[in-house]
């Protein structure tokens, strides 16, 4: 599966992608994947730019409710992921491959970790809800999740 560039990917931002006026918010030393970011976002969803790389987006969260579909979907083709809201497991599984790693956190959801992406990885995970489909995907570019201790 070939994905935007990390170059392409770390000038993404929000704003972009959501309808004008929507308020966002910032923080600093946001504390996600093991360190530090700086981060903007609206409820669930954010995109975020780690302390070593603060001009450029390294990972984003969304909760596909918190958008406008097409927001979602320009987001989707943005990246260049084969991916809809909605999508059962099977369907996600089809089109991501075998995951890495899957964990059930909640009883009517799973989620699962897929390291996708050529030449440059990411790591992208998918909630999948029970008879929601497809509601949660993060997209990390795995080089920027360092475990500080």
């Amino acid at each position: 599966m070939h994905l935007i560039s990390y170059d392409q990917f770390g000038k993404l931002r929000l704003r972009d992608f959501v309808p004008e006026g929507t308020i966002i918010g910032e923080a600093v030393d946001w504390e996600w994947e093991g360190s530090l970011w700086y981060n903007e976002g609206i409820g669930f969803t954010s995109f975020s730019r780690h302390v070593s790389t603060p001009d450029q987006t390294g990972g984003l969260e969304i909760l596909f409710e918190e958008m406008p579909a097409d927001s979602v979907q320009s987001l989707l083709s943005a990246i260049g992921l084969p991916l809809r809201p909605g999508m059962n497991a099977a369907e996600v599984l089809s089109v991501m491959g075998t995951p890495t790693e899957t964990n059930r956190y909640v009883a009517d959801r799973c989620s699962s970790d897929f390291s996708v992406g050529d030449p440059e990885r990411y790591i992208v995970g998918c909630t999948v809800h029970s008879t929601q489909g497809l509601i949660f995907l993060t997209v990390v570019r795995p080089d920027l999740m360092v475990r500080e201790e």
